[in-house]
């Protein structure tokens, strides 16, 4: 027993220990299987970067006649509306028919999106905003499920000793989305005819059609399986990705015996109604750091840089399409580096040590930003060196912000436990949409009206959330999926009886 209880489920032997990843063909199935859930955070990514790409071109802002304020505002945040009207069905159709749907109906509502969105002020006269519009609006409700989905099937269907790792990569993958798509905006910026932002918006189709039919190659998750009684499928799918083929690999009959043991105690929690689950021991914790884990990136200021960096650089001067764009480039692919290197330090981290550390450099970032900006403008625009210190103080706080990426994204799903996962990502996608509609909408209308002094809300909310994030928080580094609800209710978790047992059996066995 180690981590508080956790049981010492890394010194059980494993097919990883004796085969390599070329001769391990259980293993490189499954990182196929990843490879989609990843490529729904990369696909989220690239279309969350096209709308400010697309903004620094001025044939897109004729062919959807110059959306500004509050117009820009609603084509931004249209995504987060139609994704927080959805949203909660997708945990019923989650906890129904399984895991699969709402991915193939992300990748289907993706393809029918973009192809509407690019026939946008294709003829004259054509209401090329509201095409667009009704583009972001579809992209948006699938959008929303298959992002929910794709985090809770990377904590479900990964390897044990590679959990952490693969569910910290979600995040960045978004970053490389971005940083593909702006570069591509980049590159397409020079071409005087509207093909300079109908090619980037395209592109899209790719990786949408890889998820959409990709998902009709690959099985559902062992416990979701197991919580529907099939419990050889969920078996067979440990043996083929976990053990290689091994019925008899010991960590995958550790793994099946954990789960199906913990799922059977949680099966009655599991059937229960909303507010139910809500109110039994340890989940309104769970709960509340489900919201909060999106609030608080959401809400920390970087939503500005993310959908309005083209509006704070010209701020201080910066207002040369392709600077813009290179700008943005570089910046995306600087925290996708850092990200992947959070991402990879991660099992070696303490979550909420690094989440409560980082959070006051971001104030102290945010706060040089607003000043820097400040004496550019008190410079009567003329100070060069505010503005060079403004970008770098963008790039300081996105560095900064990077650091606990990973996290924000990887801990909503693995604090649930399987009775309250698809109902607790519900509310993470309702509260994370909200939150978009938020920092799309209001951020606009913000930065219109006051300019850089808007900066002071988002400085005056940092210190908000470190204090809730200080009292709710739990640390999740050294346990198995299953065992982290004994960070919650302790040794009354349902899965300290199972590993309680688990470990009697096996001292027998060794004796």
């Amino acid at each position: 027993m180690h981590a508080g209880g956790a049981s010492d489920w890394r010194s059980i032997p494993n097919a990883l220990d004796t085969a390599s990843f070329f001769q391990n063909k259980g293993n490189r199935k499954l990182q196929f299987m990843i490879s989609i859930m990843i490529m729904s955070e990369f696909l989220c990514g690239f279309d969350g970067t096209i709308v400010g790409s697309l903004q620094a071109l001025p044939s897109w802002q004729l062919d959807l006649n110059y959306p500004t304020g509050a117009r820009l505002g609603l084509l931004n945040a249209m995504s987060s509306i139609t994704g927080c009207l959805i949203g909660p069905f997708n945990a019923y159709v989650c906890d129904r028919w399984g895991r699969r749907w709402p991915l193939r109906f992300y990748g289907f509502t993706m393809c029918l999106g973009t192809v509407i969105g690019v026939l946008a002020g294709t003829k004259s006269g054509n209401a090329g905003f509201g095409l667009f519009l009704a583009s972001k609006a579809i992209i948006g409700a699938g959008m929303q499920c298959g992002l929910v989905t794709a985090m809770i099937c990377l904590q479900e269907i990964t390897h044990p000793r590679h959990r952490v790792v693969c569910a910290a990569i979600f995040d960045p993958s978004w970053y490389l989305g971005s940083c593909i798509a702006s570069c591509i905006c980049y590159g397409t910026s020079s071409m005087s005819t509207s093909w300079s932002w109908r090619i980037p918006y395209l592109i899209q189709l790719v990786p949408a059609v890889y998820i959409l039919f990709a998902t009709f190659l690959i099985p559902e998750t062992p416990r979701f399986l197991i919580s529907k009684g099939r419990e050889d499928e969920a078996f067979a799918f440990l043996v083929e990705y976990h053990g290689n083929g091994n019925p008899n690999d010991e960590l995958v009959q550790f793994e099946f015996e954990e789960m199906k043991q913990t799922l059977l105690m949680e099966k009655e929690v599991a059937s229960q109604s909303f507010m139910q689950v809500f109110n039994a021991p340890g989940n309104k914790r769970r709960f509340i750091l489900a919201a909060l884990m999106t609030f608080c990136p959401q809400l920390n200021g970087s939503s500005i840089i993310s959908f309005y960096y083209t509006t704070m650089l010209k701020l201080v001067g910066i207002s040369d399409a392709g600077t813009l764009l290179g700008i943005n480039s570089g910046l995306l692919l600087f925290q996708f580096l850092v990200m992947i290197a959070a991402s990879f330090a991660l099992p070696y981290m303490r979550r909420r040590a690094a989440v409560l550390g980082t959070w006051p450099v971001l104030v102290a970032a945010l706060a040089a930003l607003m000043a820097c900006t400040a004496v550019y403008e008190k410079s009567g625009n003329t100070n060069k060196g505010a503005s060079i210190a403004t970008v770098a103080m963008v790039w300081v706080f996105s560095g900064v912000a990077g650091i606990t990426g990973p996290i924000f994204y990887s801990y909503p799903a693995e604090v649930l436990n399987y009775a309250t996962r698809a109902k607790g990502m519900a509310v993470w996608s309702v509260v994370n949409q909200c939150c978009g509609i938020f920092s799309s909408f209001v951020n606009s209308i913000g930065l219109d009206n006051a300019g850089y002094k808007y900066y002071a809300f988002y400085i005056a909310l940092l210190p908000c959330q470190w204090a809730l994030m200080y009292y709710f928080m739990v640390e999740t580094k050294g346990y198995t999926l299953e065992e982290i609800a004994m960070a919650f209710e302790g040794d009354s978790a349902a899965v300290a009886t199972v590993v309680h047992k688990l470990e009697d059996d096996n001292s027998d066995k060794k004796v």
